[in-house]
Order: C-alpha cells, then structure tokens, then sequence
C-alpha cells in the first residue's frame, strides 16, 4: 500500500484514470478536486505505483473520529482488476471496518469482492445502484465516443422560462443546510446535515429565491464533484425551478472547468425525463454505493 503526495503523482494519476473513464468516473472526480487544492483533505491510496491496479481515496484518519458518521467515512474505489482486489481493499489500513463507512464506485463489478470482505469481517452490506449520467459538455470532452450528437439536438437543451421577477438565482449559505437536509434522500439527520454544511462551505452552490427570499430550488456538489442532494420544496414543484437551477449550476461550472456528472434513482422517472431535457449523458456503468454497518 502506497499513499500517492505531491502534484506529480496526483496529476499522473488523473491522467491515468482518463483513460479509464467512465467505470474510473467517481473516483477521476475526487481526485480532479484533490488537484484543485484538496478542500475535503482527502489522501489517495494505491496498492502499487506508477503500475497500480487498485485506487482507494478516503479521508484522514484524524478526521474519521465519529465511528458512527458513514458521510464523513466514505471510500471512492477504482480497480482496473475487481477480481484481484479483495485483499487490499481488506486491508485495515486501507478501510477501517470497524466503523460504518460508505464505499462509493462507478464499477458494478466491485460488488463481489465487497460482499466477500463483508462476510469475512461479519458485517451487515446495502447496495444502492443507480443510473449514472455525464453532462454532455464533460462527456463530449472526456469520452466523446459515448456521445451521440444526432440525438442530442438544440432543441433538446432548451427550457421554459421562469417568472424572474418571482425567483432570483443567488446560492446557498450554510443556514440553508437544514432545509436541504429535509429534502435530501440520503439525509435527514445531524450527521447529513453537518455533510451538507461542509459541501455549502466548500464548493460553489446554486439555488433560486423566492418571494419570502428563501431557496425554493437548490443544487450543490460533493467531495467526488458530482452535482448532487438537489431539491425543490413541494409547493414549488412543477414550475421547471430544479431544471433553471441545474442549468445555471452548469453553465457557471463549465466555466471552471469542473467535470460534471449525477446520477438518478432508476426509480425516479420524473428526474430521468429531466436529465433528457438538460442534455446529460447515461453512461454505460452504473453509480454504486455500499452502506456498511459492522455488528
């Protein structure tokens, strides 16, 4: 096990997983952000260098001191050979499974070996499997052969307007944390909400006012720079607020350079119809998420 420190091997490693995109897509956006000043302090792992086979990106030690808290204790997993992995992921200096954690992966492959590493460590594992989607301005530039540019017509990334006058696009201030904790899926408790408010903190966020001055509809990013935890509350649905929303997100995070994507419950058919209309592209590989709870 090697910790990967300084530019030249984070960047040579960015690179690499360039190549491997989309199945290395989770894990190449955590790392893009490591290089852009690393604000979640994560550290990389790999089980050898420069000829590595397995990329782990998690956080400090020091900073994973809530056994309980599986947002902080997450894990962002690439393999180039799942069927090889298992003891490094094992390791205890790799993952710390003595604590509930979240593993997080665009390689549905993965979920061998973790069941195996879970039934060795006498764990309790929940899959949560999802449809994964570029924007279509990253997937043009980072897999363009994904991209199929006759379907994706003008007219396809056009949206209705919204009443200006009514709803102001401003961003989210940290006091706004537990409003989107509320609506957020995978939230609704102290330690989300603390996750939410380090994300506001941390990377740019986006949102509409309306007349009370408070968010209707908001988007924010995590630590892996996917757009996520976006919401619009219910008396404000239907007007084409969260498709506004996500469309100044893009606009203003193209500008940054920042590789964008999201994924979308395959449940979730009203938010499938929404991706369409805002141009992003699902990729061949699904976004994973293990949830880990040690008994």
């Amino acid at each position: 096990m090697l910790r990967l420190q300084g530019p030249q091997m984070l960047q040579m490693l960015e690179k690499s997983l360039m190549k491997h995109l989309p199945e290395s897509l989770k894990v190449y956006g955590t790392v893009f952000h490591i290089n852009q000043g690393n604000p979640f302090k994560l550290k990389v792992l790999v089980d050898k260098w420069p000829d590595f086979n397995t990329v782990v990106v998690r956080p400090r030690e020091q900073d994973m001191t809530d056994d309980l808290d599986h947002y902080t204790n997450t894990y962002q997993i690439y393999s180039k050979d799942p069927k090889n992995c298992q003891e490094f992921l094992g390791s205890p200096e790799v993952i710390n499974w003595k604590q509930r954690l979240q593993i997080q992966s665009s390689q549905s492959n993965l979920d061998e070996v973790i069941e195996n590493i879970v039934a060795v460590k006498l764990g309790q594992v929940k899959r949560t499997q999802c449809f994964l989607y570029m924007i279509f301005q990253t997937a043009k530039k980072l897999v363009p052969s994904l991209v199929d540019a006759e379907k994706l017509s003008p007219s396809r990334g056009t949206h209705r307007t919204i009443n200006q006058e009514m709803f102001k696009l401003s961003s989210l201030d940290v006091i706004h944390a537990a409003l989107v904790n509320k609506f957020w899926h995978f939230g609704g408790n102290e330690r989300s909400q603390r996750f939410i408010e380090r994300c506001i903190q941390t990377f740019p966020t986006f949102c509409l006012l309306g007349p009370e001055g408070t968010p209707v509809s908001w988007s924010l990013m995590d630590q892996t720079g996917e757009l996520r935890m976006a919401g619009t509350v219910p008396e404000y649905r239907r007007r084409n607020l969260a498709c506004h929303v996500t469309c100044a997100q893009i606009q203003a995070l193209e500008k940054l350079d920042f590789p964008m994507y999201s994924h979308v419950d395959k449940a979730n058919h009203i938010m499938q119809r929404l991706v369409v209309n805002i141009q992003k592209v699902r990729m061949p590989c699904d976004w994973n998420q293990w949830q880990y709870v040690p008994l």
